[in-house]
């Protein structure tokens, strides 16, 4: 399932798009219930954060930036900034304060990804 996730978010980067939560259930074809189940918010939150920590781990962009809330505010939930809080080590409050931070984890999936050597070369390469 994180093996889909994964090729999913890196299609939305090349295509410099983001998706909802909901999308990406609907799309996956998850089964999530995310208004009837709090642990399917946890699941989805756990394998996102999987997928970035992955990509952290080898100095490429956090693809989990790329789902955002599907609200008005179309922005990251707490839970994109508290990882980012154990892997940057800043509080993640300080973090989501930074009006321009989200903005830029996007646009540097998108430009790393959009790089068809970068694709070529590492978009196979979870285990």
């Amino acid at each position: 399932m994180i093996a889909e996730i994964r090729r999913k978010l890196i299609e939305l980067a090349r295509s410099k798009s983001t998706w909802s939560y909901s999308q990406l259930n609907d799309q996956l074809d998850l089964k999530l219930e995310f208004g009837k189940r709090v642990y399917d918010r946890i699941l989805i939150g756990d394998w996102l954060e999987e997928v970035s920590i992955h990509e952290f781990e080898r100095n490429r962009p956090l693809l989990s930036a790329l789902i955002i809330h599907k609200g008005p505010d179309k922005e990251q939930g707490n839970g994109f900034y508290k990882l980012c809080e154990k892997l940057y080590n800043i509080p993640w409050q300080e973090l989501k304060g930074k009006p321009d931070f989200e903005i830029e984890k996007i646009k540097e999936c998108f430009s790393f990804w959009k790089d068809n050597e970068n694709f070529r070369q590492y978009k196979d390469d979870y285990i």
